[in-house]
């Protein structure tokens, strides 16, 4: 960021910055092989918000507004996104760095509140279908193709404002233009909310695999023998004070052993 801020005012110059990016990606992938994750990502240090390099792709009209991220302290251009809605053919700038190790996950908006969170003036159902199928399914082919066997989808919409029950038909349908014959695994997270509500619903989307942030959710609402994967969101993201490994693993056990999923990936409960 301080490189950032000076290249804008003229104190440090592109190849300063570059450099510092470099640094800070190849300190963030020892960190994560020190940990001993399964995937590896790129922490998104070249996205300023979650739909910026997406629409700047789409070439749509600038985003102007700045909208709170939520309930926290950051903030993301509002992706400008009414009439026809034109389609990727590039993935520039949108996957994981080629320096990180394989295998990688890519991380990206969910068509549902990639839709809900633009300014348009389309139906909004309408409008995630078509991202689904022109915006999102070209980059995720392109990120599997670069290494990437894990999609991460985010979608922190459904867990604070909710859905409504005539939307989860589109839903499934935007999730099925990623999901078909995809040669990754596709999770769908829902976070900064209780997703209790929405079990039984997230549960038949086409996905293989649900996140639900267990800071705000009740174990005991995610039932149990699922027949998809559950990403456990178990480490609070919104929380300086780390949780400790003792307790962690007894949670993990107790997912294991009580919902039962087909697999089960420990993660940070939100991102933000």
């Amino acid at each position: 960021m301080a490189s950032t801020r000076g290249l804008d005012r003229g104190r440090v110059d592109a190849d300063a910055v570059e450099a510092a990016f470099a640094e800070d990606l190849a300190a963030f992938v020892r960190l994560q092989q020190k940990s001993g994750l399964d995937v590896f990502s790129d922490g998104l240090l070249r996205w300023q918000d979650i739909f910026r390099p997406l629409v700047d792709a789409l070439g749509a009209a600038k985003p102007e507004s700045l909208v709170r991220w939520f309930d926290t302290n950051t903030f993301f251009r509002e992706p400008e996104l009414s009439g026809a809605l034109a389609g990727v053919n590039h993935a520039d700038g949108l996957l994981p760095d080629a320096s990180v190790p394989r295998p990688r996950v890519a991380t990206l908006p969910s068509p549902f509140m990639f839709s809900r969170a633009a300014r348009t003036d389309r139906d909004r159902n309408q409008l995630m279908v078509d991202l689904a199928g022109k915006v999102l399914r070209p980059v995720v082919d392109a990120a599997v193709a670069a290494g990437c066997q894990l999609v991460h989808l985010e979608d922190p919409w459904i867990g604070y404002f909710g859905i409504e029950s005539k939307d989860w038909a589109p839903l499934r349908e935007a999730l099925e233009l990623l999901h078909r014959d995809l040669r990754a695994t596709l999770a769908f997270h829902v976070y900064f909310g209780d997703a209790g509500p929405h079990v039984d619903q997230l549960r038949r989307l086409p996905v293989d695999a649900i996140g639900v942030d267990l800071v705000e959710t009740d174990v005991n609402e995610l039932g149990s023998g699922w027949d998809k994967g559950l990403v456990a969101g178990v480490i609070d993201g919104r929380s300086s004070m780390l949780e400790s490994l003792e307790n962690t693993v007894e949670v993990a056990r107790h997912l294991a052993d009580t919902v039962r999923p087909r697999n089960l990936y420990l993660s940070s409960n939100c991102e933000l």
